[in-house]
């Protein structure tokens, strides 16, 4: 692996960070609590969720295990965008620069215990390295920029000029 890639891998994570983050600055803070599809969760809930994931993510850079059943979901946070706001910034942050400071030789030498999550990544993926950690957080990330340009279309709310990406401004 070239450190050329490994930079590649970050940028695009950031990229994504930086839709979903734009994403949760332009909706009201009334509308975290808002629905606007049908058994779909609020908005609140999306990006808590997307928070947790990251969570996940870097304790699984940090302690080497990747376990989706967190016991520490603070489903308050729905509700309060600015501390959900920073959270998803900072832990972006740090999940950027623990990767960045991995040698771009040896990352793929790592692995990552993945059994614990076994039902969601399929038995193939019992063990995962730091670049696999990286695009499983940029696919979901995309995953839920589907859900919110679902979201903002059913609650009529305008994107963010950075949506123009998706031709959606």
């Amino acid at each position: 692996m070239n450190v050329s890639v490994l930079s590649d891998m970050i940028e695009t994570l950031r990229f994504h960070g930086d839709l979903i983050h734009s994403s949760l600055e332009s909706v009201d803070c009334e509308f975290l609590e808002a629905s606007p599809i049908k058994n779909a969760g609020t908005f609140g809930k999306q990006f808590r969720h997307i928070l947790d994931i990251r969570k996940c993510c870097i304790d699984a850079l940090k302690l080497g295990t990747l376990d989706f059943y967190r016991s520490d979901v603070d489903h308050t946070l729905e509700s309060n965008k600015q501390v959900l706001l920073e959270e998803l910034k900072s832990v972006l942050v740090e999940i950027c620069r623990i990767v960045s400071a991995y040698d771009a030789r040896k990352v793929e030498d790592k692995w990552i215990d993945c059994t614990p999550s076994i039902k969601y990544l399929g038995q193939n993926h019992k063990g995962i390295n730091p670049l696999q950690v990286i695009s499983l957080i940029t696919e979901h990330e995309v995953f839920h920029e589907g859900e919110l340009a679902l979201y903002y279309r059913a609650a009529g709310i305008r994107f963010p000029e950075n949506w123009i990406t998706w031709g959606l401004v």
